[in-house]
């Protein structure tokens, strides 16, 4: 009994993920502070690996949340640039774009492989255009709402102050339709995403 549950544990612990950061993502630091940002970000990661799906959504989405938020025009005016997951965390802070692609990509290395997308929406109340993650829990099923200016995840249909417009999914464009339980492709284009794309490719953000 004793030799199974040893083996158990050794496979368990050489397949565990390690979530260390790659000496290229480190170097592009120039102070301390932003050494501490990571590091406190990849003990985050490790710590909650473990947790089962809902909590992962959770943490993913309030521990995201704290971080700062930044325009655009505090680094370049009138220019729309997406920053990535290290860039966004080396900096401290950024625009909702930011917040959606990190929460995005940590919840893909914490292994939540669920489809998901990058969902440009309207503001019915204030105006304007905002980014949110939307998260499908299953297929067929509306997704979830990840934002940056909500620590609730609700349902999109929950959402009466969101009119989705653009889902951006691994490359490619799409429209909701039916509270997002089924896709329409779109032939479209966003220079911001694509230029986002391209980086995203040569980002090295974990050692492994």
């Amino acid at each position: 009994m004793f030799k199974i549950l040893f083996i158990f544990l050794l496979v368990a612990f050489l397949n565990a993920k390690s979530y260390e950061l790659s000496d290229e993502n480190l170097a592009k630091c120039d102070n301390q502070i932003c050494k501490n940002i990571l590091n406190h970000y990849a003990n985050f990661m490790q710590k909650i690996s473990t947790e089962n799906f809902e909590r992962k959504l959770e943490l993913v989405n309030s521990y995201i949340n704290t971080m700062r938020p930044r325009h655009d025009d505090y680094y370049n005016k009138n220019i729309d640039i997406w920053s990535t997951r290290a860039e966004f965390l080396r900096s401290a802070g950024g625009d909702c774009e930011e917040y959606a692609i990190s929460k995005l990509k940590s919840l893909r290395d914490l292994g939540v492989k669920n489809q998901a997308c990058l969902l440009v929406v309207k503001e019915k109340i204030i105006g304007g255009y905002h980014m949110v993650l939307a998260l499908w829990k299953k297929q067929g099923s509306e997704p979830v709402i990840l934002d940056n200016l909500s620590f609730k995840i609700l349902p999109i249909s929950a959402r009466y102050d969101l009119e989705p417009k653009y889902c951006l999914m691994d490359g490619k464009y799409y429209r909701l339709k039916d509270n997002g339980k089924n896709l329409e492709t779109l032939n479209i284009r966003m220079d911001a995403y694509e230029k986002y794309l391209q980086k995203e490719q040569s980002e090295k953000f974990w050692k492994r």
